[in-house]
């Protein structure tokens, strides 16, 4: 599993254009250490996998190949996805998802009290 995890974090590191020392520095671990999970030759415990996710707009879980959890709301899917990917996101695409979201309502948002 180790070689396969490094394999995912190098290819998000890539796609996110992030260093090995911007990681490292962003986690709080030594470049090394960063090193040897990308190698295979150490796994992260998991709050710094967690942590590691977080920087690379992804979860644990998907890291590890593992099927991910789905959260219990109506709105479980675009939740996840802007929790991963929304600083991803331009300011147009912001508005037209939020515009997208409001047109059942009719524009409107009611807030529970």
């Amino acid at each position: 599993m180790s070689r396969e995890l490094g394999e995912k974090i190098r290819k998000l590191m890539r796609q996110y254009d992030i260093t090995q020392a911007q990681l490292s520095d962003r986690i709080g671990v030594g470049q090394s250490s960063i090193s040897k999970y990308l190698s295979g030759a150490n796994e992260p415990k998991a709050e710094t996998l967690a942590n590691i996710a977080t920087i690379l707009h992804t979860t644990s879980e998907e890291l590890l190949g593992k099927p991910e959890k789905k959260l219990q709301t109506p709105y479980g899917t675009i939740k996840e996805y802007c929790a991963r990917h929304g600083q991803d996101l331009s300011d147009a695409e912001v508005i037209d998802l939020i515009t997208t979201l409001l047109a059942p309502r009719g524009g409107k948002i009611d807030f529970p009290r």
